[in-house]
Order: C-alpha cells, then sequence, then structure tokens
C-alpha cells in the first residue's frame, strides 16, 4: 500500500515539475521581450538621450546615430553622383547644378561625420555606465 501512494506521488510531482516547466517556457518570450535592447526611432530620441542610464539604453542610441550616419553616407554619394552627371552634361547651367550638388554632399557629409562621433561618444557613455554598474 505504501508503495502505490509513492507511485501516486511520484506521479503528482512529475505532474507538477512538467506544469512548472511549460508555464516557463510560456513566460520565456515575455522574458526575452523585457530583455531586448530598446528601439531609438526619430520619434523617441530626445527621451531616450534623457532618460539613458544603462549600457544597453547606450548602446541603443549609438546604433541609431550609426544607422543615420550610414544613411546620410548614401545621401552625400547619391549627390556625388549626381553632380557628376551634371558635368557629363557639358553645358553652362548644369555645371552651376554640380557644385550645388557638391555642396550638398559635403554638407551630408558633415552631417554623417557628426552622427558618427555621436555613436562613438554614446559608446564611451555605454562603457562607463557598465563599469559603474559592473556589468
Amino acid at each position: 500500500m505504501k508503495r502505490i501512494d509513492i507511485m501516486k506521488l511520484h506521479k503528482n510531482v512529475m505532474v507538477f515539475v512538467a506544469g512548472l516547466i511549460l508555464l516557463a517556457a510560456a513566460a520565456l518570450p515575455t522574458i526575452r521581450a523585457g530583455a531586448q535592447q530598446a528601439v531609438v526611432t526619430d520619434g523617441n530620441l530626445e527621451q531616450m538621450i534623457r532618460n539613458a542610464k544603462t549600457p544597453a539604453d547606450h548602446e541603443a542610441i549609438a546604433a541609431y546615430y550609426e544607422q543615420e550616419a550610414a544613411e546620410t553616407k548614401k545621401k552625400a554619394d547619391l549627390h556625388r553622383r549626381a553632380a557628376e552627371g551634371y558635368r557629363k552634361m557639358n553645358i553652362a547651367k548644369p555645371v552651376g547644378m554640380a557644385n550645388m550638388c557638391d555642396g550638398i554632399a559635403a554638407m551630408w557629409d558633415k552631417i554623417a561625420a557628426d552622427n558618427s562621433k555621436l555613436a562613438e561618444a554614446h559608446q564611451e557613455m555605454a562603457k562607463k555606465a557598465g563599469a559603474q554598474t559592473g556589468q
């Protein structure tokens, strides 16, 4: 009779453990979502900067600026190619337009460089925040 009770107890423990495993598996996506790095957008950049405290906060902001730098480099390249296109036309008006495109390309180059510097600064801030928190 005691053997049957032990078997029932063993079965109940196994059912309980299986339930805990299922519960943990169901909660895992929620836990992972909470641990994911925040995404910085044009719409929340100011707020993210204001509230940045952790390495992950600064890394997210750095990633935003890195993306911005990449996009502005593409714009600079686009205007350099446009300037070359105008120059190949070899008539007066388009040459002036080529000069304008050169100016726009230089502006985008400066913006890309500044975005890269902002990204680097936030990477440094992430390292410092990690050192302070032991992360």
